[in-house]
């Protein structure tokens, strides 16, 4: 549509978020903190997307040397919050797959208690929050976005701001805004998602006592039965004693309306047969039931936008340290294949960390859009290391920086020295 100044103006902001996921969280209260007037539009009832309702469980994307102690910034503030309100027990260890040459720094966590410490964070920062608000389109204007274009109960409205901040995770603003992007590897393909769920009343001494090498084996019959969806067992303990389990599987495109909704309908008839079959069958489980199964299902992959610069696979496993890296991660790649009998693939980077590009965030397209979390210009297989919260959320934070410098200076957020954000959120 071309002329939407037919609708009326919510309201006029410095900065306006589109997305208040792990990432939009982070962009939008950082933005506040540094003084601008901010706006968070999220189209669900709580912050932290995927992180939150999609009920991931873990903290992955660490730096390969941090602890609770060294932990800075807004992912600092989060993660003490989380550990006083006894949501996280902070920084541990944890093997992928449980492979030893796998070990990782993450943190359990309970997503009900992270939603409140967003909220607590958003709040004191000062930023506004629309929920149950979607954005339905951009209003551009002479290459900027001159208004983010939403829709909730009292109909669509127009939002204007000087910067905008693209935490869609579908890169969805981006897109509308004309920016080109890529969807999936070269040949089409996208991860699968997953519908996470808990059981109670585990005997979890008794699942840790099973030895890996045997839960391979109980899985693989389980696959071979149709009641397991991937050949392997994952349950992890969270800090109130419910368990919560990644075992669902379904081949998504979220692009395509029909292909998501299908895939949700059969997330859910997959997690009653693999929660059945945990129950009747894993050691520590005889006396569990199902208590909660997640919201929406977590999706891994959906568009990248082709930003500045693309980061690319060999920068990740190279581990160059960009002039404008602004967020450090040691999170192995991690691409998970449709069929569960070869669920992952796993590298890890050669120096056991890598840096991602403030290149990746800006545009050639649009002077006044910041793209930030799993939507950032990247290929494929790096996108797959580059996924997750701790990292998204720095990238988040790295976007609420490069807004405060770009109004201030008057530079466009697209034309900023990356390496000044860096000094920024890195030191």
């Amino acid at each position: 549509m071309s002329n939407w100044n037919e609708y009326p103006l919510y309201d006029t902001y410095d900065v306006v978020v589109a997305g208040g996921g792990t990432a939009g969280f982070a962009a939008g209260a950082t933005a506040a903190r540094n003084g601008l007037k901010t706006l968070i539009v999220e189209e669900q009832a709580f912050l932290g997307g995927t992180s939150t309702g999609g009920g991931v469980g873990v903290f992955f994307g660490f730096e390969k040397d941090e602890s609770n102690d060294k932990l800075h910034g807004i992912v600092g503030d989060m993660m003490h919050r989380m550990i006083d309100k006894k949501g996280t027990k902070g920084i541990i260890t944890i093997y992928c797959l449980g492979l030893k040459d796998m070990d990782v720094p993450a943190g359990e966590y309970n997503d009900d208690t992270l939603k409140v410490v967003m909220d607590e964070i958003v709040a004191e920062s000062g930023a506004k929050v629309l929920f149950h608000t979607r954005f339905i389109g951009a209003d551009m204007e002479n290459g900027q976005i001159k208004h983010l274009i939403i829709h909730n109960q009292k109909g669509i409205q127009r939002v204007a701001a000087k910067v905008f901040i693209d935490a869609s995770f579908h890169a969805q603003l981006a897109t509308d805004a004309g920016v080109p992007f890529v969807l999936g590897d070269p040949d089409g393909t996208i991860q699968p998602g997953t519908l996470m769920f808990k059981t109670a009343n585990v005997h979890f001494d008794q699942y840790l006592q099973f030895p890996v090498p045997e839960r391979k084996e109980l899985a693989r019959k389980g696959m071979e039965s149709g009641e397991m969806a991937v050949n392997f067992l994952l349950a992890r303990q969270l800090q109130n004693g419910a368990v919560f389990h990644n075992q669902s599987r379904a081949v998504v495109d979220p692009t395509n309306p029909e292909s998501w909704s299908e895939a949700e309908t059969l997330l859910r008839s997959q997690v009653i047969k693999i929660s059945d079959w945990w129950i009747k069958n894993v050691p520590g489980f005889k006396d569990a039931s199902l208590v909660s199964v997640s919201p929406f299902m977590g999706l891994r992959d959906s568009r990248r936008i082709i930003g500045k610069h693309v980061f690319s696979e060999e920068e990740l496993m190279s581990g160059v340290d960009f002039e404008d890296a602004i967020a450090a991660s040691s999170y192995p790649i991690d691409v998970h294949h449709h069929d569960g009998m070869i669920d992952n693939t796993l590298i890890r980077p050669a120096g056991g960390a890598y840096f991602i590009p403030y290149r990746s965030m800006v545009t050639n397209e649009i002077s006044n859009l910041l793209v930030a979390g799993r939507c950032i210009s990247a290929d494929y297989t790096a996108h797959a290391g580059i996924r997750v919260t701790i990292t998204c959320m720095r990238m988040g934070e790295a976007a609420g920086v490069a807004a405060k410098e770009s109004i201030q200076s008057g530079i466009p957020v697209n034309e900023l020295n990356g390496a000044g954000i860096k000094k920024i959120v890195r030191g």
